[in-house]
């Protein structure tokens, strides 16, 4: 018994001498592992910029986090959870490459710059779409807000003039990808 015991204790100090503590964090527990690849280290009660701006994004989206404050508490994970769930992404609650690429698609088509909805962009996107938003000049005004009202409406969403995610990903449909 004493030499199984021993021969454990052996194996597990020569697997993370060479091994690494990461590699045995990664192979119990991955999603964790790339969470922290991803946004870093995360500590209690401390503020982490990238998950400030995940924060900031799935608030953009219309999910419940509370404030953005950087810290990863139980609202964020809630609110990732529901965004994988909408987004055909397993569930983890934590952030995976997977859910980062999700959060951050729409920056691809200009949609989204510096984590704020670019109404330049939508307003291409809506005339695009075939909606006479009048002259593209990056402002959501009276015109360009009741067409995109008008645009929710075709496209079966909720016709609130607001831009969420479900309303950004109509809106992508009738942009191109920049290059």
């Amino acid at each position: 018994m004493l030499k199984k015991f021993s021969f454990l204790v052996f194996l597990l100090i020569f697997t993370t001498a060479f091994l690494g503590c990461d590699r045995i964090y990664r192979f119990l527990q991955k999603e964790g592992a790339e969470e922290l690849e991803l946004v870093g280290e995360i500590k209690p009660f401390e503020r982490n910029e990238h998950v400030a701006r995940v924060q900031a994004r799935l608030k953009l989206f219309g999910y419940a986090i509370g404030n953005v404050d950087g810290i990863l508490g139980a609202n964020t994970r809630k609110a990732i959870e529901e965004f994988q769930e909408d987004n055909g992404i397993e569930p983890s609650r934590f952030i995976d490459r997977a859910t980062w690429k999700q959060l951050m698609i729409y920056d691809e088509m200009g949609l989204i710059v510096n984590d704020e909805i670019n109404p330049y962009m939508v307003q291409v996107a809506l005339k695009n779409a075939g909606y006479n938003i009048g002259k593209i000049d990056g402002k959501l005004g009276p015109k360009s807000t009741e067409m995109l009202k008008t645009f929710q409406k075709n496209e079966k969403l909720k016709p609130d003039g607001r831009i969420g995610f479900r309303t950004l990903s109509a809106l992508s449909r009738y942009l191109p990808l920049s290059e």
